[in-house]
């Protein structure tokens, strides 16, 4: 007898293990993917809106020719792809939202005391500090709206490098010899996989006049125009309206696909971490984390690739984990078929029997009550 209940209990043993890894894997998956909050802003722009919107990133090698004087045009392609689907927004909401930057390289930083450091300095754009919403330690991010376009964003580990102190904003900072001041510091990204990405490098954030100052005062110059500037862009990053499946996707394939084809790849943000998607994209795992067409990625669009890479067998075990209960109600679901064929006589017996019952009762009230 104990071997029967014993055998009894392994299938709804195996069972609620499996369900229980589900939930766990999906916990898991759904934990790893929120901490790349860079990919949810299409989220943060629909706020209450019953608007759909979709956030697509494009990736450019540095010879791709796509710099600051093409903005305005790739903004004007947009809006004209969004007119003609009838994209509409409630009222006093933009359309859409961009967001562009690149890597000027490592510049040599000083405070207005001796103290100074080496950092990565990226040049931004658009809604840059929207879509990267770093956790802001002290001060304020600066935008393209500003008058004045001298302001720094700088992570904490080159706040205390400089200064001692996370609470400088306001303070002067020296980049290359151009004067500016610190608007606010961040704290760099914690999770292990922008970790690994970033390295050990200081960071700072300027404005592309601050860029384009350091060229002047570095010498550096552009190639078309003999001139000291720095206009380059190697990543677009764009929250826009859905009115239908992969209406995004495709609008910024045509605004891109054909004057930069070979020097451009596009990512879909919004649905990238996915369970379906990862768990489909398992199966050209290598594809999608490995490429050699030259163009070099940000060190966040990196953290999501190793993420997206992690997600794929943590969603693939999850799937094989999904089959067992699935299986489980196939083989119950064939045990019931077959003892409903072998009791099949009886069951109409039984049924017949019981019809039989009610009509005789029936009529033995309706002649009573005649």
């Amino acid at each position: 007898m104990k071997k029967i209940k014993l055998k009894k209990l392994i299938i709804p043993a195996v069972n609620a293990a499996a369900i229980a890894g589900i939930l766990i894997l999906s916990a898991a998956g759904s934990h790893s993917a929120a901490k790349q909050k860079y990919n949810f802003t299409a989220e943060k722009w629909q706020g209450e809106s019953s608007e759909s919107f979709w956030q697509v990133s494009s990736f450019f090698d540095n010879d791709s020719g796509f710099d600051t004087s093409r903005v305005r045009s790739v903004r004007g392609q947009i809006m004209t792809a969004l007119k003609n689907a009838s994209c509409d927004t409630e009222s006093g909401m933009k359309l859409f939202t961009d967001a562009y930057c690149a890597d000027v390289g490592m510049a040599k930083i000083k405070c207005d005391t001796s103290r100074r450091a080496d950092a990565e300095i990226t040049a931004v754009g658009g809604d840059f500090f929207y879509f990267h919403s770093f956790d802001l330690l002290s001060g304020a991010y600066f935008s393209e709206e500003d008058t004045m376009q001298d302001g720094v964003v700088i992570d904490s580990q080159l706040a205390w490098e400089i200064y001692g102190s996370e609470d400088v904003a306001g303070k002067n900072i020296y980049i290359n010899g151009v004067k500016c001041y610190i608007s606010g510091v961040v704290a760099p990204p914690a999770d292990k996989a922008s970790k690994k990405c970033m390295g050990d490098s200081m960071r700072a954030y300027v404005s592309y006049d601050t860029a384009n100052a350091m060229a002047v005062y570095g010498g550096s110059a552009s190639a078309e125009s003999g001139s000291p500037s720095f206009k380059n862009i190697t990543c677009y990053e764009c929250v826009l309206p859905q009115p239908v499946e992969n209406f995004a996707s495709k609008t910024m394939d045509d605004v891109f696909g054909t004057s930069y084809k070979g020097s451009v790849r596009s990512v879909s943000n919004t649905d990238r971490f996915t369970p379906s998607k990862r768990a489909k994209a398992f199966r050209k795992i290598s594809e999608s984390v490995v490429h050699d067409d030259g163009i070099k990625l940000p060190f966040w669009e990196n953290a999501s690739r190793i993420t997206e890479y992690r997600l794929s067998w943590l969603y693939a075990f999850r799937r094989l984990l999904m089959a067992i209960p699935a299986l489980t109600l196939a083989w119950l679901g064939f045990r019931l078929i077959r003892l409903y064929r072998r009791s099949k006589a009886e069951l109409r017996k039984r049924a017949a029997e019981l019809i039989d019952r009610i009509i005789t009762k029936h009529r033995k009230n309706s002649a009573e009550n005649a």
